[in-house]
């Protein structure tokens, strides 16, 4: 499918500039788009790539010059460029309402008439299924799962019982909802842990997205709460009793221990580990592989293991690195006459 550039503006409340007429086909990253297809400009990392581009046309901030037959003007170029996708790139999926021949769906559930039910997935008794939903081969759905309207599961997905689900929730393949939280007992020293059943449950509220092989576990008493709006990548572990606040972003890789609080607007970069019972206030951004030991205040960067707001780990390790020559300094001092 080919949209024109003052069509693809229009599509998406931006103004444009240069030829409007310019057909494009697809999309590209600025270093390698050629003719016929869009590109993006956000991270000034990229603005070198203005002059040499081949794209017929850029999506841009206003005030940015371009060296191409056309641009399409935004103030948020990437949120802009997200919603052309949408326009160039139909979903791969045409969507079949209706429960396929291999699945096996309990008597006992109440799914509603416009869902599509895939090969081979299995949907246990109490479990409740909204409008619009799509779950695709090989899911499970555990017994009294209840799910929202709108939702996708793809290829795989396990959601065990008793899982609360809003509306407009992606996940992907392979992850894991419900699972027990990891609960032993020690018993006397050299004796073998005892299993703590786990008889919480998951509650993902709306808009939520889940990337693929994330595991999300039960609560050991009460729920996960997973709030409106949260994007976790692939690879992330998230404990029995954590809660993560509305409009977080966990990205990959991010293992949370239980009972711990995060706030709204919170982003966990990859890599990074916060450990049990702590809380973490709203707009806190942890930079990549550091470790949380204690709660955070809000509002704030950190980073480094473990986490200290930003300024003060790159002093830190801007002293350490003037460390070898310190010492070096001061084995010399003591080499000097006099010394004892």
């Amino acid at each position: 499918m080919s949209w024109t550039v003052k069509d693809l503006a229009g599509e998406v409340g931006a103004k444009f500039s240069g030829d409007g007429t310019i057909e494009i086909h697809s999309a590209a990253p600025i270093d390698t788009a050629q003719s016929g297809q869009l590109s993006f400009l956000s991270n000034p990392a990229y603005k070198k790539f203005l002059t040499t581009t081949g794209a017929s046309a850029l999506v841009v901030a206003p005030g940015t010059d371009v060296n191409c037959p056309a641009a399409i003007i935004s103030q948020n170029p990437y949120l802009t460029f997200s919603k052309i996708i949408n326009l160039l790139y139909p979903l791969p999926y045409e969507n079949n309402p209706g429960i396929h021949p291999t699945a096996i769906v309990d008597p006992e559930a109440e799914l509603s008439e416009d869902i599509e039910i895939g090969p081979r997935v299995v949907i246990e008794d109490g479990v409740k299924i909204g409008q619009g939903t799509i779950i695709r081969a090989g899911c499970f759905i555990g017994r009294d799962t209840v799910i929202g309207e709108n939702c996708q599961f793809m290829p795989n997905v396990s959601i065990m019982h008793g899982t609360k689900i809003g509306n407009r929730v992606v996940i992907h393949s392979g992850t894991v909802i419900g699972s027990d939280g990891f609960g032993f007992a020690p018993g006397a020293p050299g004796e073998e842990y005892t299993k703590i059943r786990q008889v919480g449950w998951v509650e993902i509220q709306d808009n939520v997205e889940i990337g693929a092989n994330t595991t999300v576990d039960r609560g050991a008493i009460g729920p996960t709460v997973i709030e409106r709006g949260v994007k976790i990548d692939n690879l992330v572990m998230i404990a029995h009793n954590v809660r993560v606040g509305e409009n977080s972003i966990v990205v990959a890789q991010v293992g949370i221990s239980g009972s711990s609080k995060l706030g709204r607007g919170v982003i966990l970069a990859g890599q990074v580990g916060v450990t049990g019972h702590i809380k973490i206030g709203d707009g806190t951004i942890i930079g990549a592989q550091s470790g949380v030991s204690k709660s955070l205040e809000g509002g704030k960067v950190y980073f480094g293991c473990p986490a200290k707001p930003i300024m003060e780990t790159k002093r830190i390790e801007a002293a350490l690195r003037q460390l070898p020559e310190l010492i070096k300094r001061v084995r010399q001092l003591e080499k000097k006459p006099g010394k004892e």
